[in-house]
Formats: C-alpha cells, structure tokens, sequence
C-alpha cells in the first residue's frame, strides 16, 4: 500500500481483522465487495475510505440521515401526546441495535453490519407506527386507484400495498436526496447490498392474507425487477441477529408500556408459560432462589433485565447448535439456508408465540385506549393521502419535483402513477406531530392557515 493514506491503512487493518476474527460465513466487508462486484453499492463511491470499513460506513450515513432522526417522533404503541415515558420508534431501534450487536458479537459474525441494519431496519414505518401502515396499505389498495392498476406490470416497485420493510429500501435508495448535491449525485444513501438486504429481511415470519397485505412477504416483493436481486432466504446471519433482536425488543418494551398503562397488570404476566420459563432459566443461570414477582413496575425491570440475558443466552445456544448441525463454512450456505437460524428453543419459541396471542395481540393490541389511538391515526393518514392525492399541489412543489426525478430511471412516465408514488413517500415520511399538524391545517375548519 505504498503511497495510501494513514487513514486507508486503518481501514485495511480493520478489514485484515474482520478476516481474522470473524466466523467464514459472516460478513467480511472487503470480501463481499469484492464477491458482489458492481451489486455491492447501487452507485460507485468516489470518496476515500478511511478508519472505516464499508458497514461502519452505512451505519454512519443511517445515523446522520434524515428518516433516522424523524424516528424520535414516531409511534411505538402509544403515540407521543399521551405520556414521555412511552417508547418512540427510535427508542426501540436502539434498544434492537444494542440486542444485535451482542448477538453477533458472541456468534462470531460482523456486529458493524447487524448495527448498521438494526438501526435501519425502521426507516420505512409511517407516523403512528403500525396503525399509519395499515392506513396506507389500504389506501394504496382502494378501487378508485384501480385505473392505475392497468400500468402494475409496467412499474417494477411494489405500490399497490404498502410495508415498512419494503418501503424502507425505497427510503435508502431513491427517497433520501443528502447526497443528490456535490461528488456523488445519487439519491438514496448508497448502502451496501447487505446492509439493505438486513432491512427489508426483518419481515415477519408470518404469512399474511395478500389480499390483505401484498407485500409482506419476501416472494411478493420479489416479483417486482428492483427487488430481485434480494433473494428468498431469511437474509444473513447479521440480518437474523436483527430480526430476533426486534421480536425481543418490542415484547419486553410493549409489555412494559402496557403495564405502565395498566391495561394487564403483573399477576396476569405471572400466570404465562413463557414467563415462567424465563425466570426458571433465569434461576438456573444465576442460581438464585428470587420468587417471581410482577406486582410493581420496579419488579418488571428486574424481571425485564433477567428475560433479556436468558433470551440472548438462550439464542445464541441454539443459533450456535443450528449452525454446527448444518455444517455453514460460507455466507452462500447461508444464504441457501430455508430455515431461521437465530432463534430461542422451539420450547421457549411457542411459549412466546402463546403469551403474544394470548396477552399482547389480545389485550393490549385491541384495548380501548390503543384502539382509539389506532382509529385516530388511521383517520389522520387516510384523510392526508386522500388530500394530496386530489391535489397535488398542497405538497411542496419542490418535494413532488425531486420524487419525480428520483424514479425517472425506472421508466415510469404515467403522472398519475409518478404522483401516486409522491403521495405515499410524503405521507409515510411524517412525524406523528407533522401530520397531526397537517391534518389540522387542512380539515379544522376553524384552524387559520399558516403559511409555510
């Protein structure tokens, strides 16, 4: 490396380290650059790689993005006007980070990449959370947008539906515009195939009505040429980390929230199997005789602290036994992989598929308090994108002007297809406070307008 710079250097030391430390089917920055060839990065990156490898540098561009920010003021369960103490969505997203990163780190795979995807993985969500996504998903699929059904062969991204996952590989490659300006004159943050791979693969396990949700699952989006390249496998095993991360993440964090809320209290969460199974692991590990107790909110933080260990712990046994048994030497074995591979026990899984049925879709998921949020929200988005939809010009004309010329090279010419696609990133790019904002300016007749 005569000539390269003390900075290039470093980033070749980082990556001789990757090679060293890392397990063969990991990721390994300069190995899968070099595997991918022209599909590693969307575009070609002209400035230097310095201290850095190439995950450390997504993960760097997600944190100073736009969509990343924007997450401190989006829905996890309760939405931020009722209480402080409530999660937001970022809030979540670095507690998966921190999940995820352990998780690799003990398996032996990249924990800069399973941070880089953690922190992207819910770029894509719409204002208030789960409730704006199925706002919008119903609203890309009204009868009335049926005229433009007639060109869905001819648009090779889904549209007629609406996922965060997807949606949040639309943000990363054509929707941010921080590097449109200067060198690199792309839209989107040009991450790396992998790290994208990670965020779109955090889908859901479960297999969805597609009349009802037509891109939720892999093979769907599949089906549309700018998604092919993904592939139909659980993603890599950093990609898994993540996933298994945000299960863990938004149990522990909902049920935290709903007790908080009062809408199940500590006798009932007792009462379950998983629960029990938990702290009897915990018990073990500790060997400690602490008697189960949920009465108070300081008791479910203890509880919450141990139900993280055992669950990290738990995985990584098993995710570790998956991997020896199937006998992985490469990232391709991987890849080629049908079943998940970072996971709990099937013992401990069903206990944790039966408590969520039973008590979290249930009880808090359907009580009055998170309903009433949920009906409001949806109302707020369906009533938005109906606006803009109508008339186009009550979004930014520089913001429709910019979404136009970011999907050009796809070949899209209809307008009303071009608009369609400008309306929905514009709505599911909203804060909860910008498009309750919005609303008000719009549909309270006794509200003035306020001029931008």
């Amino acid at each position: 490396m005569a000539g390269a710079s003390l900075g290039e250097k470093a980033r070749k030391d980082l990556e001789d380290e990757e090679r060293r430390r890392l397990k063969p089917y990991a990721l390994r920055s300069s190995e899968r650059k070099e595997e991918l060839g022209d599909r590693f990065r969307e575009h070609p990156e002209a400035t230097p790689l310095e201290y850095r490898t190439e995950y450390h540098r997504d993960r760097d561009r997600i944190i100073w993005s736009r969509p990343f920010k924007r997450l401190q003021h989006k829905t996890q369960v309760f939405p931020h006007y009722v209480e402080d103490h409530y999660r937001r969505r970022l809030t979540h997203t670095l507690e998966v980070a921190q999940i995820a990163t352990t998780l690799a780190r003990a398996l032996g795979l990249n924990e800069i990449a399973a941070e880089a995807m953690a922190l992207g993985h819910d770029l894509g969500h719409a204002p208030f959370g789960h409730a704006g996504e199925r706002a919008l998903n119903e609203a890309l699929q009204d009868p009335k947008l049926r005229k433009h059904k007639a060109a869905e062969g001819m648009v090779p991204i889904p549209l007629w539906g609406f996922d965060h996952c997807v949606h949040g590989i639309e943000v990363v490659s054509r929707i941010e515009s921080d590097y449109k300006r200067g060198d690199a004159g792309y839209y989107g943050l040009n991450l790396t195939f992998d790290v994208r791979d990670g965020i779109l693969k955090h889908m859901m396990d479960s297999d969805p009505d597609p009349k009802k949700r037509p891109y939720s699952t892999v093979d769907a989006v599949l089906a549309h040429d700018a998604y092919r390249d993904f592939g139909s496998n659980r993603g890599s095993l950093e990609a898994q980390c993540v996933y298994f991360a945000d299960k863990v993440a938004y149990l522990l964090g909902d049920m935290e929230d709903g007790l908080l809320r009062k809408i199940f209290h500590g006798d009932e969460l007792e009462k379950q199997d998983f629960v029990r199974q938990v702290w009897e692991k915990h018990r073990k590990q500790r060997g400690t005789k602490d008697k189960l107790r949920l009465r108070s909110h300081a008791e479910y933080l203890h509880f919450r602290r141990a139900a993280l260990t055992v669950l990290i712990l738990d995985c990584i046994k098993w995710a570790d036994q998956r991997v020896r048994d199937r006998g992985f030497v490469s990232i391709d074995n991987v890849l080629g992989c049908a079943q998940r591979i970072v996971s709990v026990s099937e013992r401990l899984k069903a206990a944790w598929d039966e408590l969520n049925r039973e008590l979290m879709e249930e009880k808090l998921y359907k009580h009055e308090d998170v309903e009433a949020c949920e009906f409001k929200a949806k109302r707020i988005v369906t009533d938005l994108f109906d606006a803009y939809l109508g008339c186009e010009n009550l979004i930014h004309r520089h913001y429709l002007e910019m979404c136009k010329d970011s999907y050009r090279d796809l070949g899209i010419k209809d307008k009303d297809t071009l608009l369609l696609i400008a309306v929905r990133n514009y709505v599911a790019g909203m804060t909860d406070a910008f498009a309750i904002d919005q609303h008000t300016r719009l549909f309270m007749s006794s509200e003035r307008i306020r001029f931008a």
